[in-house]
């Protein structure tokens, strides 16, 4: 059963990260249960399991459900077998302030840094998206940006005083939105144009993924509702997001 561990993860789109955690994970499940399927294997894996965090373990059980019906779909099992997770992650409301996003757009030396972090707080965008934009992706007559992430893309529309700050990185003959020649730009190099900003502004503390939850509360602010921001923040599933709306 080892053997088609690969072949599974090679049926997904996922990140090189997401690649390697499914991998350690079924990996594990496999020599536990000795390289064989019965309801006796599952529960002696299930009780490997007790020790984890809840967080954890949903996430080792997602992974091997979706391998074990991988599995039966391909044939190599004649029944559907699936692991239950009795428990449920404790969700906890979001208590943070909204912050004023005019100081975002006083005009500050770290041009580079502050368009950064306009994106991920006006539109949601992580580092790695930011990273992977093109000048093509961005349609300034209509306002809007296209996403593309694992094959898929979603649009969003623009704010009208985020579109000039847009416009001014764009040059001529450039293929990136953060142009290197050509290529992107480390992850790395984002992390420091964005620390650098919000350093000038006496917010160093704030965290790329505190610009993104702000986003979310401002989006709820807004009156958007918990699926449509879930889906212009391109998640599978809005689970992740009931803290903010709790």
């Amino acid at each position: 059963m080892i053997d088609f561990i690969q072949e599974f993860i090679d049926s997904k789109s996922l990140s090189e990260n997401s690649k390697n955690a499914y991998f350690y994970d079924l990996q594990q499940f496999v020599e536990t249960v000795d390289g064989k399927v019965s309801k006796e294997k599952l529960a002696l894996y299930e009780q490997s399991l007790e020790v984890l965090k809840t967080s954890a373990k949903k996430r080792k059980i997602s992974a091997v459900n979706q391998f074990l019906y991988y599995l039966y779909e391909t044939e190599r099992l004649d029944h559907f077998y699936k692991l239950r997770n009795k428990e449920k992650l404790s969700v906890k409301p979001v208590e943070e302030d909204l912050l004023d996003y005019s100081v975002f757009y006083q005009e500050s030396p770290y041009i580079t840094g502050q368009l950064i972090a306009l994106l991920m707080i006006e539109l949601g965008l992580s580092s790695n998206d930011i990273q992977q934009l093109k000048v093509a992706d961005v349609d300034m007559i209509f306002a809007v940006l296209r996403v593309q992430k694992a094959g898929l893309v979603r649009v969003l529309e623009i704010p009208k005083n985020l579109l000039e700050y847009i416009a001014a990185m764009i040059s001529e003959n450039q293929i990136y939105l953060f142009d290197k020649q050509g290529k992107p730009y480390s992850r790395q190099w984002f992390f420091n144009q964005l620390k650098a900003f919000l350093a000038s502004l006496g917010l160093e503390k704030l965290s790329a993924q505190d610009m993104r939850h702000q986003y979310v509360l401002h989006q709820k602010a807004a009156g958007k509702s918990l699926l449509e921001v879930s889906r212009n923040l391109g998640l599978k599933s809005p689970v992740t997001l009931e803290k903010f709306y709790n």
